[in-house]
């Protein structure tokens, strides 16, 4: 959710769950994968994490069911949940769970467990909380037994394989609360405990043996999340065997990187998009007339083609093409400089006014070069144009509030749970207070619109999408962001890596599932 940081050269204090002794060289190097993340965890609370904490999450803790990729034959697959069903009314799911199964902290796994873990979530109306609006009660009749009553049909088997806020975490945990999370600790049931967390530097998984799932030969036992911020050392750490995978791979070395000896990159089809969030409540862009200017401005074809290599595609709206849901009947905004001029002229902002800020994460290469390609066309048509760079958590503080927000802001959204609602209601349904809608947007017509159809979603999947199609319009309307870019995930690792799936519903390594040749 979504997005990048920097890293500290300088000593920092070690916080760790269940802390023991820093990591050996002998360990780092026996049956070790490390992965190059572009930040560090912000939030490890389960109820509250919402963003680059799914490499964690997924590994650590675990939901009722995963979803499986989509040409898979099942849709799900069975996590902390055996079997499930939903009545003829669709309105009671019952879940059965496993049997067993505890803790990393001892604590035993069942219903009365699985119940906590949802309910703390949906009360404390923070992070993916709202993917449990729709639950009237649950119920845990027995160990084994889970119910889930809605107020309206909801497809709560996509809720429950959600990749955030659908975790099962230990009650014992979560009696300490978010600060003894924050301190860097959990209590999942997932494939791999958390060791070790130096902030700004890195997290340490190792093998739980008490998993589950079991394990088998060539498993890795341990797990290293790296934070490395620049992309060039990312890259240099994957060509000299120090990284097995990063996460920031420039679109335009994609296909040099492949034809590396002992490294594999590649691109694989993906749920994610790409926009600059337009803020509606700071002038010079809180006047619509002004906003739409902008959208003229970008320069669509150039972005896609050269910037992004031609590993994406261009975007109509809010919701990719690969979701379903998504308008295709939207036309996208032409890069028309003369028209953008007009609308300038029709907006009434004075001259000396025509003034904007862009943030964005400053080690993307893409992100800054479509910003300073965007500040060049700002400039032929008389506004001015600010570059902000800086590290995710820095620039995304700043925006979540209105007094020290940009004009325009920096996001690659990535669905919770596979829905078109997920695009709608994070980035632009009405927040008392900001956490994604950082274009600050707020319109009552748009607001009920979404909200029937996710009223709908459950029971009436053709009446859902005409009205996520009839809130994409609005949005375009009102032009509340530059929708730019439909990306393809681009993938960086050595090749001697086997297990790996792509998955569009989590952005994440099963690291469980990988083994090195």
């Amino acid at each position: 959710m979504k997005s990048l940081m920097k890293v500290v050269l300088a000593v920092t204090m070690v916080m760790a769950a269940s802390l023991t002794s820093p990591l050996s060289q002998a360990e780092a190097k026996t049956n070790t994968a490390t992965y190059a993340m572009y930040g560090d965890i912000k939030d490890w609370d389960p109820s509250i994490a919402f963003s680059l904490e799914v490499m964690m999450l997924a590994n650590v803790y675990e939901p009722l069911l995963w979803y499986n990729p989509p040409e898979s034959e099942e849709q799900f697959s069975p996590a902390l949940a055996t079997s499930w069903s939903v009545s003829d009314d669709g309105l009671t799911w019952t879940f059965k769970l496993r049997e067993g199964v505890k803790f990393h902290d001892g604590e035993p796994f069942n219903a009365a467990a699985a119940k906590a873990s949802i309910e703390r979530t949906k009360s404390m109306k923070k992070g993916a909380w709202y993917i449990w609006a729709s639950v009237d009660s649950i119920e845990a009749p027995d160990d084994t037994t889970l119910v889930i009553k809605t107020k309206k049909p909801q497809p709560i088997d996509l809720i429950a394989s959600s990749q955030y806020g659908a975790y099962m975490f230990s009650p014992k945990a979560a009696e300490k609360g978010t600060d003894w999370f924050n301190e860097g600790n959990a209590a999942g049931t997932g494939p791999y405990k958390l060791r070790q967390w130096v902030k700004d530097q890195q997290v340490v998984l190792e093998k739980n043996p008490e998993f589950h799932g079991g394990w088998k030969e060539g498993n890795f036992d341990r797990i290293i999340l790296k934070v490395v911020t620049e992309n060039a050392t990312q890259v240099q750490m994957l060509k000299s065997g120090e990284a097995d995978f990063i996460s920031l791979v420039p679109a335009d070395i994609v296909d040099s990187l492949n034809k590396e000896e002992g490294i594999s990159a590649y691109t694989v089809p993906s749920w994610k998009n790409s926009q600059f969030l337009i803020n509606t409540q700071k002038a010079p862009t809180n006047n619509k007339k002004f906003r739409q200017a902008l959208t003229h401005i970008w320069d669509y074809d150039t972005v896609v083609n050269d910037i992004l290599a031609g590993h994406a595609e261009v975007a109509r709206g809010a919701v990719p093409a690969t979701m379903w849901g998504h308008n295709a009947n939207i036309e996208p905004p032409a890069f028309d400089l003369e028209l953008a001029k007009k609308l300038i002229e029709d907006s009434g902002v004075p001259e000396d006014q025509r003034k904007i800020t862009i943030a964005y994460i400053g080690t993307s290469e893409a992100y800054k070069n479509s910003a300073l390609l965007f500040q060049e066309n700002a400039r032929q048509v008389g506004v001015e144009v600010e570059l902000l760079p800086g590290e995710w958590g820095v620039i995304w503080d700043r925006a979540k509030n209105l007094e020290t927000a940009p004009n325009l802001q920096s996001m690659t959204w990535w669905p919770t749970y596979p829905t078109p609602n997920d695009w709608l209601i994070g980035l632009f349904r009405t927040e008392d207070k900001a956490l994604f809608n950082l274009s600050h947007y707020s319109n009552p017509e748009y607001d009920k619109v979404l909200d029937a159809g996710v009223e709908l979603e459950g029971s009436d999947r053709d009446a859902a999408i005409k009205k996520y199609h009839e809130a994409q319009q609005i949005l375009i309307d009102d032009a509340v962001a530059i929708f730019y870019a439909d990306i393809m995930t681009r993938i960086a690792r050595q090749s001697n890596l086997e297990g790996l799936e792509a998955n569009p519903a989590y952005a994440a390594v099963f690291f469980h599932k990988v083994t090195r040749k």
